[in-house]
């Protein structure tokens, strides 16, 4: 296995659990487009603050909310959007 299949299979099982909790987080809240339903912001800082463990656990710098709302906006409409989510956020991770 390569370390990007891995870092997305990781991330993938993360924003998985988040998105199991959705129920639980039916407010609305202010997001990036406005008012979004709570279980949106959730999942979105789940993986951001993964996204920065692992880069921190590489030596690599923090990335800003900004780049992962960048990359679940290219997700979005997916059928597969959380695989494409994760993989993404596994990019973001691995890269400098």
């Amino acid at each position: 296995m390569t370390i990007l299949k891995d870092t997305t299979d990781h991330l993938y099982d993360l924003l998985l659990k988040a998105i199991g909790q959705r129920e639980q987080r039916s407010d609305l809240t202010p997001g990036p487009d406005g008012v979004e339903c709570e279980w949106a912001a959730y999942e979105r800082s789940c993986m951001h603050e993964a996204v920065n463990v692992l880069r921190a656990s590489r030596g690599l710098t923090q990335l800003p909310i900004e780049e992962v709302i960048r990359v679940e906006r290219t997700a979005s409409g997916h059928i597969d959007y959380a695989r494409k989510y994760a993989f993404y956020c596994a990019e973001l991770a691995l890269l400098t």
